[in-house]
């Protein structure tokens, strides 16, 4: 059985235990360890899929050291190769929401030269102290074959199955709501919007809307016609490739459009400036800056400067880059959407997709979105 056999084995048992409402005992050792990682993966999501290739290295190679994971260490493997070859597709396969876009260990709390041990160990950077203590203590239980490997990797796949379907339900949940919704005018979409970028760690939402937005405009807009909507990149720093948040190519695969999404940062002369060299030698004809900002601007004499900048940049380089309240922009985009409850039910679905494919839209997110749905529901 190779490496991604082991993996699929292993993941089936842990659905069978659910399926099947076995009551399998598994060690405190374990479930105690196990669910401090999975209550904090929303942001520590590299060093569960670490811990994964870890155990099934174990499995496969027994007599290899897992805490020595670089081929650099004496005795130590690559452990980078096995998670970006193995780990990482095992994860998008059946928890994308989790899954890394190339591998775990480019993150600096894995990608450092530290042996995964319980003294040296300590100097890893993971915030969070008890994932760190619960990260080291299942490896180093492993290694002194205090635990079994494959125990603590079914442990580990049930309760992201778990934690899977409560998702899921959350955003059925959430389809529903938007589909008996009764959305009068654009008034009440803004204030519904507003509230719902106004809860934590919600800087992702406002790119989601404005890309619902283009989504449902790009098939109107003349000057959208053969134009390509890119999907939206994953909004982490360590992830992200690009120009901005949102990519408008051409058919020939060059740059079209682009918008840049601040979430309350007033923009000022050094984001228009950052613009201007990213936009330098590319095909872009438009370059947004929105920020969700109550004040746009950064001061009324940033305003003035960076609209004289702008303008003298159109002149110069034929790109038109235009700063603005998402707001304002969202507020003028509307009025050229027929009904407003497919941009309800768009920003639904893409909030669901974004949440499915990663942990930056949060399941209260969903939830305090039904919530507002249902306070305009047709029912």
């Amino acid at each position: 059985m190779n490496k991604a056999e082991t993996l699929e084995k292993l993941y089936t048992q842990a659905v069978q235990i659910y399926e099947r409402q076995n009551t399998i005992s598994f060690p405190e050792i374990i479930t105690g360890n196990v669910d401090a990682l999975i209550e904090a993966i929303d942001k520590n999501k590299s060093i569960v899929s670490a811990l994964v290739t870890s155990l099934l290295t174990k499995i496969c190679v027994p007599n290899q050291d897992i805490r020595l994971r670089r081929v650099d260490f004496e005795g130590g493997y690559s452990a980078r190769s096995l998670d970006t070859d193995i780990t990482t597709p095992f994860f998008k396969k059946y928890f994308p929401r989790y899954a890394n876009k190339e591998s775990g260990f480019l993150t600096l709390a894995t990608r450092e030269r530290i042996a995964w041990t319980q003294i040296e160990g300590q100097a890893l950077k993971i915030r969070r102290r008890n994932v760190k203590d619960s990260f080291l203590y299942i490896l180093d239980a492993v290694q002194n074959n205090t635990v079994d490997a494959s125990q603590v990797l079914i442990y580990l796949f049930y309760k992201l199955h778990v934690l899977s379907l409560q998702y899921k339900q959350i955003f059925d949940d959430a389809i529903n709501a938007s589909n008996h919704t009764n959305i009068l005018n654009i008034n009440t979409i803004l204030a519904m919007l507003k509230k719902h970028f106004s809860f934590p760690v919600s800087s992702r939402l406002p790119v989601i809307a404005m890309y619902s937005i283009y989504e449902l405009l790009l098939p109107v807009f003349e000057q959208y016609k053969e134009k390509i909507l890119c999907p939206l990149n994953v909004h982490t720093s360590s992830d992200k490739h690009g120009y901005g948040d949102i990519e408008i190519w051409n058919a020939d695969n060059t740059l079209f459009e682009i918008l840049e999404i601040k979430h309350n940062i007033s923009i000022d002369r050094n984001l228009v400036f950052d613009v201007v060299k990213k936009s330098r030698n590319t095909t872009i004809k438009r370059y947004y800056i929105l920020t969700t900002a109550k004040d746009n601007f950064l001061s009324k004499e940033e305003e003035t400067y960076i609209n004289s900048f702008v303008l003298s940049i159109k002149d110069d380089t034929g790109v038109d880059i235009i700063p603005n309240g998402i707001f304002n922009s969202i507020k003028y985009y509307l009025r050229f959407v027929s009904d407003y409850k497919q941009f309800i039910h768009v920003y639904t679905k893409n909030l669901i997709i974004d949440a499915n494919n990663s942990a930056e839209v949060r399941d209260f997110h969903i939830s305090e979105w039904e919530n507002m749905l249902k306070e305009h529901s047709i029912e």
